[in-house]
């Protein structure tokens, strides 16, 4: 009996343990390891750049201080200083301060100037083109001679620099492009070319070669000696340059007569010049800088004149200067003057003939699109 019992509560006891498990929650399981983050790495460091190269050039202008191609040749050098990020440093000084006076291209060439404000006539005798750039008689208005310059005549210019081996590059479009002169200044009153005849006047250039063809008497002088040899009677008349130069110079106290035409001196031209082998040197976004520059030049400066010159024409009437246009049959036989005079230096001189082969058809072209304001050479028959 007790041993029956015993194996009564042995049972029970075991499905009470089987039980007991079974109810049991599940073991919690073990929470994984959060993965460890992985290290950012290090930016490297940016290496400094180089200090940019900067370069220095030294100019020079063909006239004084406070004399418009002056003011233009400094204005020029502190536009590229700016434009460049102070990369490329211009320094300009007035005629004198590092070589004589008009001979800034042969300065340029030798190496002792890097650019200029200058050429131009003063090469005439190096290069007989230097004069037709510069104030080409009975030649186009400024804005059609910039665009020949830009579109073709500096590149004739430069092709022959180079056969002369000289290191002198033009910059196409660049310089500072004057406006017309007053033709002529006197006491007399002008009806037509016979009026001339006879006439001491001051006068220089191929357009005083010109005059002298129509019987006028030229006397060559500095401009400084205008003013009393007109007062002593030396000369009866003279060119000097455009309004507000004449004017500044007090000249229209010395003739009562300004007869306006752009037939003799059409244009006032400077070139801007550069050492060739100093602009090559230069990377290529300081020389566009350069090019840009010289080309906004030209437009800044003929505005620059022509406000002067507005001013300046109205003083002067102010002060009972008679300012009347110039004859037509004067203008007429100046140009026919001019043919004949530019025909025989052409058969002398290859390199004006280059640039007048040039020149006189873009003229004929720009005259028959948009016509102009008086007689212009277009050819020389």
């Amino acid at each position: 009996m007790s041993k029956r019992i015993l194996m009564l509560l042995l049972a029970a006891v075991m499905l009470v343990g089987a039980a007991a498990t079974a109810c049991a929650p599940d073991a919690t399981p073990t929470t994984p390891t959060t993965p460890t983050t992985p290290t950012t790495p290090t930016t490297p460091t940016t290496p400094s750049q180089p200090a940019a190269k900067v370069y220095n050039w030294v100019g020079q202008s063909a006239l004084p201080a406070g004399n418009p191609p002056t003011e233009g040749l400094v204005r020029i050098s502190a536009a590229i200083g700016a434009a460049s990020n102070g990369q490329l440093i211009m320094k300009a000084n007035p005629a004198g301060a590092v070589c004589p006076a008009t001979e800034e291209w042969k300065n340029i060439n030798s190496g002792v100037l890097d650019f200029c404000a200058g050429g131009g006539s003063y090469m005439s005798a190096d290069l007989r083109f230097g004069t037709a750039f510069s104030q080409l008689p009975a030649g186009m208005p400024p804005l059609p001679n910039l665009i020949f310059h830009k579109q073709i005549g500096a590149s004739i210019m430069n092709d022959w620099y180079v056969q002369k081996g000289y290191k002198i590059y033009d910059i196409p479009g660049g310089g500072f492009h004057g406006l017309p002169e007053i033709w002529i200044s006197t006491n007399k009153e002008l009806t037509g070319p016979d009026d001339l005849k006879g006439l001491k006047m001051r006068a220089s250039g191929d357009g005083g070669k010109v005059l002298e063809g129509m019987g006028v008497g030229t006397v060559f002088m500095p401009l400084g000696e205008i003013f009393e040899s007109m007062q002593r009677g030396v000369i009866d008349a003279f060119e000097c340059s455009c309004p507000a130069f004449n004017y500044s110079m007090g000249l229209q106290e010395a003739a009562k007569y300004n007869y306006m035409s752009p037939s003799r001196a059409p244009t006032e031209v400077y070139g801007f010049l550069v050492n060739k082998d100093k602009l090559m040197e230069l990377p290529a976004h300081l020389q566009a800088v350069v090019e840009e520059c010289a080309q906004a030049e030209s437009v800044k400066y003929n505005q620059m004149l022509h406000s002067r010159n507005a001013e300046a024409l109205i003083a002067m009437a102010a002060e009972g200067n008679i300012n009347a246009p110039l004859p037509k049959s004067i203008d007429d036989a100046f140009v026919a003057g001019a043919k004949v005079y530019y025909k025989g230096e052409m058969e002398k001189f290859p390199e004006l003939k280059d640039y007048m082969d040039a020149y006189l058809p873009f003229a004929k072209n720009w005259g028959d699109l948009y016509g102009f304001p008086y007689t212009v050479m277009t050819s020389i028959d």
